[in-house]
């Protein structure tokens, strides 16, 4: 036998000439494979200036000086590379990556066999330092989760609704947005600038799937002019069609739009420069127009801007409450009953003395989000669907207003009435009570208009059977008018009305 069993060492033979070299060529192998340690395993290619000593584990499809040694150990000795075939159960430390690899007769696999587990295991870094909070921590310019033959998850998990899961952004390991499940289990998209301060950019309620945005001021137009979370209608009252000076309301007659007193009269004004609404006593009510099965069984909340002078009670579908007074926005979540499931009515009241308040709002979910601004005319088209008016916008309807509105060519009939087809702006909720108003002369009665003739004479005025909630027909009364001819001229106005 001239060499050993296991690494292949060349014996020194009895009698051997230059025992030296025999003896150098052994030295020098184990020089290269015990405690053996590589510099890289991803080189097919020798380096182009190796250190004396560097050993590497041959790549697949090696060339050059490597080629044929795939696998194989590599030394650079003595000037010239040097080359050893692994036994199975030689470990080797990879330098550049840190870990150990054994042979296994075949291939190089990790110390386990080849699964790689690290199951379990209390820290793991990948380039990276991990520490107690940050138990695995990596340093790359990407990372990779890929599927294994179908679909892939990946999972953030907490113990409950109060904490915390999500993904956080971060410029300077210094946050700048969040999203996930912060605190609670809605889904929130968060944003700050400094890490500290966070501002709530979207909200997605987790039972209703409602997309809010808290810090976002809807208008019209853009992507904002659909989403409109407020049930409320003119919530801050500045459309005022009937012209309501302030003051006194006798209980169901309305003032301001949409808004009436309830179970009594109530006492209410609006500041038209600043927009404060002071709630002197009584109780007014808007009722919130809904299709079945409405809003029974979920949470809505109400909120007030600015509430000052004292509290505010409310009545919601029948849930009272108090709202506290502060500056800002103060809000309250109710419950809607399950047997509420059709229109829903909104009361405010004073709890003692006068109140003060900017806006009111109520929204679907248990968020109180900002006010929303509606653009006036969006507004008024709501308003409309309950009242409208010919007069305009910032005109109280009566008999003796000046501003002229003319109809045209009214068509005649067999009994000497003038009639015309009039469309209401927007359709109304229901087929509305009609009021007629003069606008030529004075002392002139409601119910007519004025009729061209040599001067304005007024004529009765009636509504036909063609009256709908999207227009009527108006027919004027000139039998004793000494009117002939296929047409006329009438002036007036009206006012239709369709309240719940």
């Amino acid at each position: 036998m001239q060499e050993t069993e296991n690494l292949g060492l060349p014996y020194i033979i009895a009698a051997q000439a230059q025992k030296h070299v025999t003896h150098n060529e052994a030295l020098r192998a184990l020089d290269a494979v015990v405690q053996l340690a590589v510099t890289d395993r991803d080189l097919a290619t020798p380096p182009a200036s190796p250190t004396a000593g560097a050993r590497y584990l041959v790549a697949a499809s090696a060339t050059d000086d490597w080629a044929d040694q795939d696998g194989n150990i590599a030394a650079y000795q003595d000037g010239a590379w040097m080359f050893y075939q692994p036994q199975s159960g030689w470990i080797l430390w990879l330098e550049d990556e840190g870990i150990a690899i054994v042979f296994n007769g075949t291939s190089w696999v990790s110390l386990d066999g080849g699964s790689m587990s690290v199951n379990p295991v209390s820290l793991v870094g990948v380039n990276a330092t991990a520490d107690t909070t940050n138990r695995l921590s990596v340093a790359s310019p990407a990372s990779l989760f890929n599927h294994e033959g179908n679909g892939h998850q990946l999972k953030v998990n907490k113990a409950a609704a109060a904490d915390t899961a999500s993904l956080l952004y971060q410029t300077g390991f210094s946050g700048r947005a969040e999203l996930g499940l912060t605190g609670d289990d809605d889904f929130h998209f968060k944003v700050s600038s400094d890490g500290s301060t966070w501002n709530e950019a979207i909200l997605i309620d987790k039972a209703s799937g409602e997309v809010s945005f808290p810090n976002t001021t809807l208008s019209g137009g853009g992507g904002g002019s659909g989403l409109r979370r407020s049930l409320l209608t003119n919530g801050d009252l500045r459309i005022n069609q009937r012209g309501f000076a302030g003051g006194s309301l006798s209980s169901g007659v309305y003032g301001f739009d949409r808004w009436k007193a309830s179970g009594g009269a109530a006492s209410l004004s609006r500041n038209a420069t600043t927009g404060v609404i002071t709630l002197t006593s009584g109780t007014t009510e808007q009722v919130v127009e809904l299709s079945p099965p409405g809003l029974a069984g979920l949470d809505v909340t109400l909120s007030v801007w600015n509430l000052t002078d004292g509290s505010l009670s409310y009545d919601v579908a029948g849930e009272t409450g108090t709202i506290t007074a502060g500056s800002g926005q103060k809000s309250a979540t109710i419950a809607i009953p399950g047997g509420s499931t059709g229109n829903i009515s909104v009361k405010l009241s004073p709890t003692s003395g006068a109140v003060t308040f900017d806006k009111v709002k109520l929204e679907v979910g248990t968020d109180a989000t900002v006010w929303e601004y509606r653009p006036l005319s969006e507004e008024l088209l709501r308003c409309q669907r309950y009242y409208c008016k010919s007069f305009p916008l910032d005109t109280t309807p009566a008999a003796t207003n000046a501003t002229d509105i003319t109809y045209a060519a009214f068509d005649w009939n067999i009994s000497n009435i003038a009639t015309q087809g009039i469309m209401f702006p927007v359709e109304m909720r229901a087929t509305p009570t009609m009021t007629f108003y003069p606008n030529h002369g004075t002392g002139v009665a409601i119910g007519n208009w004025a009729v061209l003739t040599s001067g304005y004479t007024t004529a009765p005025c009636s509504v036909s059977s063609w009256l709908s909630n999207r227009q009527f027909i108006v027919n004027l009364l000139l039998s004793g008018h000494g009117l002939n001819g296929s047409g006329t001229f009438a002036r007036g106005h009206y006012t239709a009305e369709a309240e719940l």
